[in-house]
C-alpha cells in the first residue's frame, strides 16, 4: 500500500505569536451561544475565540479551526481546557 499526503483544501492556519487571557463565565456563554453546545471541539475553537489573539488579531471560531492540531492542542493546554474526548465533527 502506498500512501500520499495530500495538501488541504484550505491551507493550514500558521501563526507565530499567541496572546491569550484567563477564560471567564462569559467567554464560557458566548462559545455555547456561538456552538449550541457545551463541549467539544467546536467549543473549545470558540473559547480560543474569544481570549486570545493571533498575531495581534482577533479571529472566528472557523478560521482557528485552521490550526494545525498539535498546535491546537498546545493552546488548549495554555487555556487550561482538556482536549475534547469526542473526534471533530461529531
Amino acid at each position: 500500500m502506498k500512501l500520499i499526503k495530500a495538501l488541504a483544501a484550505k491551507a493550514p492556519l500558521k501563526v507565530e505569536k499567541v496572546e491569550y487571557r484567563d477564560i471567564t463565565v462569559a467567554d464560557l456563554i458566548t462559545a455555547e451561544r456561538i456552538t449550541g453546545k457545551t463541549e467539544g471541539w467546536a467549543f473549545s475553537a470558540a473559547v480560543a475565540s474569544q481570549v486570545a489573539t493571533f498575531d495581534g488579531q482577533n479571529l472566528p471560531p472557523e478560521e482557528i479551526e485552521r490550526l494545525a492540531k498539535n498546535d491546537f492542542l498546545v493552546l488548549l493546554g495554555a487555556l487550561d481546557m482538556d482536549a475534547p474526548e469526542t473526534s471533530p465533527g461529531e
